[in-house]
This record gives C-alpha cells, sequence and structure tokens, in this order.
C-alpha cells in the first residue's frame, strides 16, 4: 500500500506514519524507485487486528530437475514437498518441471511469477533455492518479498549439485561457443556455419532473451 493509502488506513497523518517507519515501529519497504511501501498485514498487526486467511490464495509447490534421467529424482522431489505441506494443512498446487535452471523461458517459473503478480500466491514451497533458479534466485526473492509471498525453503542446508552444475555450464558454453563461431562464419562466408544437433538443442533452451517478461 502506498504511504498515503496506509496513513487513512491507520487514521494518523503521514508524517507521523514515515516517523514510525523510521523508528522502526511499524515494518515498510521500498521500491526500486525509492517510494516506501506498506503491507496491508503489518498496518493490520500493528492495530491488533487478526489476520484473515485469505482461502483465495494457496501455497504454490515449485519442483524441478535439469533432465528427462532425472525425472525420478523430481518424484521424490515432488513427494516430499506435498508431504510437507499436508503436514502443515497449507492448501497447495504443484507445478513441476524437467528444464535446466537456467533457462529463461521455463514455463512452469513463467506461470509462477505470473500467479505472484495476480495475488493468488500465499507462500511458494521449494526444497533447495536453487530448485527456483541456478543464478538469479535474489531476483526472485525480491519480487516475493514486494508482493508479500512467502518463500519457504524445506531444507536450508547447502547440497551439492556436482553433476547438475556441470551440465548447465557446458550448456552456457555451447550456447555461447554455437552463437560466437556462427556469427563469425556468418560474416566470412556470408552465411552462419551449421550447428551440430546438440548446439541446436541447447540454442533451443537457452534462447535469446528480449529483456521482457513474457507470460503464457
Amino acid at each position: 500500500m502506498r504511504i498515503t493509502e496506509s496513513a487513512k488506513y491507520l487514521g494518523i497523518s503521514i508524517n507521523t506514519l514515515k516517523a514510525m517507519a523510521d523508528a522502526g515501529k511499524i515494518k515498510s519497504y521500498k521500491t526500486t524507485g525509492g517510494h516506501r511501501r506498506f503491507n496491508r498485514d503489518v498496518l493490520d498487526e500493528f492495530m491488533g487486528i487478526e489476520p484473515k486467511h485469505n482461502e483465495d490464495k494457496v501455497t504454490m509447490i515449485y519442483a524441478r530437475c535439469s533432465t528427462q534421467k532425472k525425472k525420478e529424482n523430481l518424484e521424490r522431489q515432488k513427494d516430499r514437498l506435498v508431504e510437507h505441506a499436508e503436514n502443515k494443512e497449507y492448501k497447495y498446487e504443484v507445478i513441476e518441471e524437467l528444464s535446466s535452471g537456467i533457462n529463461e523461458k521455463r514455463k512452469g517459473l513463467r506461470k509462477l511469477i505470473k500467479l505472484i503478480f495476480d495475488g493468488k500466491v500465499e507462500r511458494v514451497l521449494i526444497e533447495y533455492k536453487d530448485r527456483l533458479a541456478r543464478f538469479g534466485y535474489e531476483y526472485l526473492f525480491l519480487i516475493c518479498k514486494h508482493t508479500g509471498v512467502e518463500i519457504e525453503i524445506i531444507n536450508d542446508k547447502e547440497k551439492k549439485y556436482e553433476e547438475e552444475l556441470a551440465e548447465d555450464i557446458m550448456k552456457i558454453l555451447t550456447c555461447y561457443s554455437a552463437r560466437y563461431y556462427g556469427a563469425r562464419g556468418g560474416r566470412k562466408k556470408g552465411k552462419k556455419k551449421p550447428k551440430t544437433v546438440e548446439e541446436v538443442a541447447v540454442l533451443q533452451e537457452i534462447p535469446k532473451s528480449t529483456g521482457e517478461l513474457e507470460f503464457d
């Protein structure tokens, strides 16, 4: 909520609300543009109002493994997350996908982000941080923080994924070497160098980014 709306909601002046936020009496956060925002649940808690459970919001379970070879691992990962959600009596839905953590076009992750922006998610439940993203997890964390969505990680110990990480690194190297040498070949001969089957597969998985988020 904007500061003007929040002050009106609390029945106090904007300056008083600013002073209370600066003193840490009421939690707030700032947008990338430097504007202060407040979470309605925080304001309700300050006023002693019992938080209402939003029946429309759900816990989104997100399970991911990198390749088809790890499909059995994906099923076990999903089962552990579902068991955790049921033990805590969460109302949940499941998104699962077999895709590299560096793939920008993951349909499951894009669906999850859209649901978060639509205000339909109470929390995101994952097993490890890198299940959401191999790189750039902090950006997803900020999205959730500023939309009032909790990220719950059921295993906060760092787990070694040497094999999967090595695969991701090799995909990056293959992708960009294919683009680089393809571009050089195109300049020298007037056409791009033919790509191997492996290079084509990697390039399809790691497409050129438009710089914009697109939701299906």
